[in-house]
């Protein structure tokens, strides 16, 4: 006697997916608005209250939210709202060790991987920031500061890495009390830039590491010295 013949398994059908980026303009919108203080560290975010001024519903709100809180930018604080974190020393200084881990292995990664185009990117970010730095442009330096960290990021052709590199930058963008206090410490920081897209050029990779591990000590030092010893508990 012969075996029944076997059904072919259907496959459950799937509804096509529509692409809609609300949730991602709300995202950037909020986190823009807590990465340049205006929601200052501590302030309470509400879905209802941001909806409102954004003119949205309260889910891509909501959404974004819960990548804020991922992100470590807020904190729970309530069922429908959040607060902007105000980290202790001791959080910072855990944070930039997250930073200098990441960082550390982009620069090795775009010293192997970046192309001529991403190494002109790197330089160019590199000298716009010691350009900033000389004529005391705090704008222009931080401007570039971030374009020259995340184009290093990008470099390394590893999206998950890049995305954790700039939400590292993100979260200490917004831990921070205040910004540079002397031109000096921009100078600093801006040669660090020069060096590290130097070595990136010649695709010297440990070297591309090592100036990156230095550079994000140093900026870990200047901004830990920023904060007062004794804080109030948060």
């Amino acid at each position: 006697m012969s075996r029944p013949t076997a059904l072919p398994t259907e496959r459950p059908t799937l509804s096509p997916v529509q692409t809609d980026n609300l949730t991602d303009r709300v995202f950037e919108q909020i986190r823009s608005a807590i990465t340049t203080k205006v929601f200052p560290p501590g302030a309470r975010l509400t879905e209802a209250k941001l909806a409102e001024d954004l003119h949205v519903s309260k889910t891509p709100v909501r959404e974004a939210f819960v990548r804020l809180r991922e992100i470590g930018l807020i904190e729970p604080d309530g069922r429908r709202g959040g607060r902007v974190v105000q980290p202790s020393r001791a959080t910072i200084a855990e944070m930039y060790e997250v930073r200098e881990a990441l960082e550390v292995q982009a620069a090795l990664l775009a010293a192997e991987r970046a192309g001529a185009a991403a190494k002109a990117t790197i330089a160019d970010a590199a000298a716009r920031s010691r350009a900033g730095a000389r004529t005391d442009d705090r704008n222009a330096f931080a401007a570039a500061d971030i374009a020259f960290h995340e184009a290093i990021a990008r470099s390394t052709q590893n999206d998950r890495l890049e995305v954790l590199v700039r939400n590292s930058l993100d979260l200490i963008a917004a831990a921070r009390r205040r910004d540079f206090e002397h031109v000096d410490a921009s100078r600093a920081c801006s040669d660090a830039h020069v060096a590290i897209a130097d070595a990136i050029a010649l695709g010297d990779g440990p070297a591309s590491a090592e100036h990156m591990r230095a550079h994000v000590r140093h900026v870990r030092d200047m901004v830990l010295a920023q904060i007062p010893p004794t804080e109030p508990r948060t």
